[in-house]
């Protein structure tokens, strides 16, 4: 069975590139254009992990991440953003229960291989 993706990002090219790159590599892939779109999202589905934009319009990723991680405690999330990163970013994401950092500039190959370190397996 594919492993689950759900992509929360207010951009949608970055929705659709990054749909596109894992339903290629033989993932089902859900996006959210808003904060509250994915956690309409993340009530109705089983998603195995999610790849959270910090700024999304609505809403902070940073500020969702605590209510997600109580909500879905076995489910990584990868931050994703196009921020300037900062230390202090890194670490308030880290002790919100991140997996994971990523920035929109890094190449989508070494964003796989992120991706699939934090899959849980099996399922």
């Amino acid at each position: 069975m594919a492993k689950h993706l759900l992509v929360v990002d207010d951009e949608a090219p970055t929705r659709e590139l990054l749909g596109l790159f894992f339903r290629a590599r033989g993932f089902a892939v859900t996006a959210a254009s808003s904060g509250a779109e994915g956690r309409a999202l993340l009530r109705q589905g089983v998603y195995d992990l999610l790849i959270l934009d910090i700024e999304l319009g609505d809403a902070n990723g940073l500020d969702l991440l605590p209510e997600i991680r109580s909500a879905c405690p076995a489910m990584p999330v990868i931050i994703f953003t196009g921020l300037q990163t900062t230390d202090v970013m890194l670490q308030r994401a880290r002790e919100a229960g991140a997996a994971g950092f990523l920035s929109k500039t890094q190449p989508l190959d070494s964003m796989l291989e992120i991706i699939n370190q934090n899959l849980p397996q099996g399922r």
